[in-house]
């Protein structure tokens, strides 16, 4: 069987496409769920104000902290909100700066006047469907050229829904399971 290094793709060069990164349930405490593909870290939480799921990069761009980490020091959790998710944002839980879904920074709790335009992280293209969030991955950064996996009747109550089994994670290459299936 090749391996990646067959492929001459890069250890972190995956294809374009809609890759499932969660279930739909994995979201429904209103905390933010660290989760890592292509070779990133990502913050996946779901809005309180509009149920909207929200990817994020995950560090935020002050100290570079892990906006979906578990932590249970900071003042920004412990201060009665019992999570980071804000509304549509998320704050980070070192300093308190909040990012929206479109991974701008709308508030810092400490500063007076505009906030920089460098304060911000990347936000992902994401779709809920068949009970599982799917991301659009475009190593040249381009929006969606089609549209996400989907069957009209998943969300009718009376199909029996989807129930997705965690493997584990296969330390290969894409590519290879689409060479080898």
């Amino acid at each position: 069987m090749a391996t990646t290094n067959d492929y001459r793709l890069g250890d972190f060069t995956f294809p374009r496409g809609w890759f499932m990164i969660a279930e739909a349930k994995e979201l429904d405490t209103h905390k933010p769920l660290a989760v890592r593909f292509f070779g990133k870290d990502f913050a996946l939480y779901r809005g309180r104000a509009s149920g909207k799921v929200v990817l994020l990069d995950a560090y935020c761009p002050h100290m570079k902290t892990h906006l979906a980490a578990p932590n249970r020091t900071s003042y920004v959790i412990q201060d009665g909100m019992g999570t980071n998710v804000e509304g549509d944002g998320i704050r980070c839980p070192y300093h308190a700066w909040r990012f929206g879904p479109d991974g701008k920074c709308d508030d810092i709790p400490y500063h007076q006047g505009p906030i920089p335009a460098a304060a911000c992280v990347k936000s992902w293209t994401v779709v809920e469907s068949l009970g599982a969030v799917w991301v659009w991955h475009d190593p040249e950064g381009g929006e969606p050229e089609w549209q996400h996996p989907s069957l009209a009747h998943c969300d009718d109550p009376q199909w029996v829904q989807p129930k997705w089994d965690h493997l584990g994670m296969l330390n290969l290459h894409p590519q290879e399971l689409v060479d080898n299936i």
